[in-house]
């Protein structure tokens, strides 16, 4: 078995998901009776994550039988589930327990329905130190205050068609000039190097734009490594947007304008793009007959960015939103979630990486998943790493890169001028 490595700064989220029953319809409460629990969540019908919510679930309705009941709501997407809580915040009336990411932790801290968890973690110094651990702690600590936690960790670099790069003779670029050249020789042979997307919160885009910036020397990663930076109009992240708008302009595909996250995912798997940006997750998708052809898994191979670097962070992880008549109820329901149990499904239905300190990568996980372990062994060679915009920036910046990234490919926004667009939707959130 091989140990995985955790480091400070690096962590992934568990989206849960259960079988998508149609619309935004609440389910009855399930389980046995006792409290009862609002719960809604967004991976359903082929999301990466169902496999593992179907486990948890079954795992957590029979050890909480007739003590712990969930009403589920299920939401199609995951855009669908950030428009639906954020209006849920203006009436606060947000569910026990929340997905926090795109602003929605902030949001609910703001409203004041997002409880506290320091006296929660205290109690239980395993699952505090153990189960969770110091790092991820930490990177959610906000003003000496916990609001989420998580139950994964986030080393993101991208994954490449093997059998293209042949065909180009190519291989992974070791500086971003070689980056560029290597697009150029993809182009070549008819295919597009990258798939990208502007659509949602921009995320296989924006995890190449935090590469390019972070490997900007020591400015550029303490850039990407800072939460709510003051200001975007800096020469790391203009010289950033520069080479990404010559990415959107001539190196993906005619759809990436305004398309979601599904969209650059099938580009990808159908062979259509080169090259996309996402983390282990996505590894369970290489071999899943429903979404690309047998024998694909083979063809993918998973690379650093230029120079060696990661994308990693801790995303903002689950909220605990519980009135005071159900908030033992809801952290338990919030404890079972990041629990070795459900780290483990997570690591062996979608190859995400726990937080955990204390687990191993399974012998047969590292032989059907091979790539998981050369993600976790990827951290001790790292030579910089960036944060997600996720993270690091408000949600209204995350939403204006969608909003301003067609412009600056059509080139009616220069990539100076997109970064003062950026300072304004930040200031906006202030």
């Amino acid at each position: 078995m091989k140990r995985i490595l955790v480091m400070a700064g690096i962590l992934f989220v568990l989206g849960c998901t259960l079988i998508f029953a149609g619309g935004q319809q609440s389910s009855q409460p399930s389980g046995g009776g006792g409290v009862v629990l609002n719960y809604p969540h967004y991976a359903v019908g082929t999301h990466l994550s169902r496999p593992a919510w179907e486990a948890f679930y079954a795992r957590f309705s029979e050890k909480y039988k007739g003590q712990i009941s969930l009403k589920i709501e299920e939401l199609p997407s995951d855009t669908v589930y950030n428009d639906k809580m954020k209006v849920l915040v203006a009436s606060k009336e947000l569910p026990d327990v929340v997905d926090g990411k795109n602003g929605v932790r902030d949001l609910a801290i703001q409203n004041g329905q997002a409880v506290e968890l320091t006296s929660f973690l205290n109690r239980d110094p395993d699952f505090r130190d153990k189960v969770i651990g110091p790092a991820a702690i930490a990177a959610n600590t906000i003003n000496g205050k916990i609001y989420s936690i998580v139950s994964g960790s986030q080393i993101i670099g991208y994954y490449y068609n093997k059998e293209l790069f042949q065909k180009a003779g190519i291989t992974p670029a070791k500086t971003w000039d070689e980056w560029f050249s290597n697009c150029e020789k993809l182009k070549a042979l008819g295919v597009a190097p990258l798939a990208l997307m502007t659509g949602e919160n921009s995320w296989t885009t924006n995890l190449i734009l935090s590469a390019m910036v972070a490997s900007r020397g020591s400015v550029g990663q303490t850039f990407m490594n800072t939460k709510h930076p003051k200001t975007y109009q800096t020469p790391e992240m203009i010289a950033a947007l520069a080479d990404m708008q010559k990415c959107l302009q001539n190196y993906t595909t005619p759809d990436a304008l305004g398309a979601l996250y599904a969209n650059a995912a099938n580009n990808f798997l159908m062979e259509q793009a080169a090259i996309i940006a996402n983390g282990p997750w996505m590894i369970a998708d290489f071999s899943n007959p429903e979404k690309t052809a047998p024998g694909f898994d083979r063809k993918v191979g998973w690379a650093m960015y230029p120079g060696d670097g990661l994308v990693s962070s801790y995303a903002e992880g689950y909220v605990l939103c519980s009135p005071p008549e159900r908030v033992e109820a809801g952290w338990t329901f919030l404890k079972e979630l990041c629990s070795r149990e459900s780290q483990m499904d997570s690591l062996r239905f979608m190859g995400a990486l726990p937080v955990a300190v204390d687990l191993q990568i399974p012998a047969d996980v590292a032989e059907k998943m091979p790539m998981v372990v050369e993600h976790a062994n990827a951290v001790g060679k790292m030579k910089y790493h960036g944060d997600t915009f996720d993270v690091t920036a408000y949600a209204s910046v995350v939403d204006a890169f969608g909003r301003y990234y067609p412009e600056l490919a059509a080139g009616t926004l220069t990539p100076a001028a997109m970064a003062a667009r950026l300072d304004e939707a930040a200031a906006a959130a202030q």
